[in-house]
């Protein structure tokens, strides 16, 4: 159940659909105008001028729309949200963004009412006696919100102000906060960079991020972990059992466990892509490529285009599942909720996707969806969690309970590593060949990235040989003669 305040019922309205929103309206005929009666009366005629370059792209949906306490709309808020969406391509309008804003400036708004403010009143002599001032202090006094919500909060509040005072009202912006203009030195893998940035007064310190845990590597902002050779043992035995897992879980797991993708990746996929697994495009190394990023419908994190590589077997098996009569089934039930929910709309048989619910719902909705500027919360992978969870409760073995979907593209890179290492102790390979081999396999733009991968492959591998030798030492003999006991060994 999603999140629901109370406070907000008749404050913040989402419009389902506001129709030819950036649209221009005249009292006398443009060129490329069209002529409509004004509503409510009839006999007046407008001449509307669509949004230039925007095709059939000119509506938004779900848009946030505030009320004062009295029931007067919020104009100021509103022209706010319509001018963020201004700003944006025509094809990538979704409001996720403008919608929390408009929540953060509402609660600012309570605020203000509750407390008999005037958002607009900045005289007070002293800071204390500003609305935004008594917003910060309330934030960290009495909400009990963190440092870094705290400052999103305030940001909300002042980059709205910068927009009223442009736009709307003759406000002077150092009353409703103090702002200073800083340089950052940043070190970074690439080198070293000079950052210039707005320092508000009204934020909060807060804690610099930490370095990924002992046995972890970050990447993208994620923390993950290699399943070691026993542990992908004991995930391999699980899912296997038929009677438990059907081909479709096992081949989301694999999936990613074979490539390395990630969870928007994989459940992406559409049937078009199939299409380019046929023996003439097979590669030498037993694999397909197969193209992911803008432009392919199969998406990525950030939008990196992307080369994975499908071995043949996981190949096969993805079209095996693709033609079977579950998923023919499936898919049948995806066209007719299509149908049902959004007669405007279609899909072609190709671009449904690869993995669907028994219900006939996408795990995840790609970006170039037609329904995915419509949807209120387009589906964002949940079933990963739910695998997961499976996963954890079904092991035949030991199995970590911190286990998540993404460890999968970690193991993926660990399992390449082993299989370069054996070609470098053959001589078939440089070492300094490995680490451009995996970073292009998994897509690093930074080199650190894959860097960091290393070192933790390296200690990985280094502690599994230590383990097994001392395990060869302590218990090969087999007998009571391995305990020690001269007196120079205290």
């Amino acid at each position: 159940m999603s999140y629901y305040n109370p406070r907000h019922e008749g404050r913040l309205v989402l419009i389902p659909l506001l129709r030819d929103a950036f649209a221009s309206l005249y009292v006398q005929a443009q060129a490329g105008s069209v002529a409509m009666p004004l509503e409510g009366d009839d006999s007046k005629i407008v001449y509307q001028l669509d949004e230039v370059g925007a095709g059939d792209d000119c509506d938004l949906f779900n848009f946030p729309f505030l009320f004062h306490g009295n029931g007067d709309p919020w104009h100021e808020a509103n022209d706010y949200f319509l001018s963020l969406m201004r700003d944006k391509h025509p094809i990538n309008r979704r409001t996720d963004d403008v919608r929390r804003r408009a929540s953060k400036l509402l609660d600012y708004l309570l605020f203000c009412e509750d407390n008999g403010l005037d958002w607009l009143d900045f005289s007070g002599a002293r800071p204390a006696l500003r609305p935004t001032y008594r917003y910060y202090y309330h934030l960290i006094n009495e909400s009990d919100r963190s440092n870094a919500v705290i400052n999103q909060y305030t940001a909300a509040v002042y980059h709205f102000y910068k927009y009223v005072a442009e736009h709307w009202h003759d406000l002077d912006m150092k009353r409703v906060d103090t702002v200073k203009q800083v340089r950052l030195i940043v070190q970074g893998s690439k080198g070293v960079r000079v950052i210039e940035a707005e320092k508000r007064s009204q934020t909060r310190r807060t804690t610099p991020s930490s370095s990924a845990p002992l046995g972890f590597v970050r990447d993208d902002g994620e923390d993950l972990r290699p399943l070691s050779n026993r542990e992908l043992g004991v995930f391999l035995k699980t899912i296997r059992n038929e009677k438990e897992w059907s081909a479709l879980e096992r081949l989301i797991l694999m999936t990613s466990l074979m490539t390395g993708a990630r969870k928007q990746t994989v459940l992406t996929m559409r049937l078009k892509h199939l299409k380019g697994f046929t023996e003439d495009r097979l590669l030498t190394e037993g694999a397909y490529k197969l193209h992911a990023g803008p432009g392919t419908g199969i998406d990525t994190k950030f939008d990196k285009p992307q080369e994975l590589y499908v071995p043949k077997q996981l190949a096969e098996e993805l079209i095996t599942l693709a033609r079977s009569p579950m998923m023919k089934k499936r898919r049948a039930k995806f066209h007719a909720q299509m149908k049902a929910a959004h007669p405007d709309l279609s899909m072609d048989e190709d671009d449904v996707y690869l993995f669907l619910s028994d219900q006939g719902n996408c795990y995840y909705m790609a970006e170039n969806d037609p329904r995915y500027p419509m949807v209120k919360s387009p589906q964002i992978g949940q079933v990963t969690e739910t695998i997961k969870r499976k996963l954890v409760k079904k092991a035949t073995g030991p199995f970590s309970s911190d286990f998540y979907y993404h460890w999968l593209r970690a193991t993926f890179g660990y399992q390449l590593y082993q299989r370069l290492q054996v070609l470098v102790e053959k001589g078939l390979m440089q070492s300094g060949e490995v680490i451009d081999f995996i970073q292009k396999r998994m897509h690093h733009e930074s080199r650190e990235t894959t860097e960091n991968y290393l070192k933790l492959f390296r200690m990985s591998h280094e502690k599994v040989m230590a383990q097994e030798v001392w395990e060869a030492k302590l218990f090969g003999v087999g007998d009571y003669s391995i305990f020690k006991t001269d007196a120079h060994n205290d």
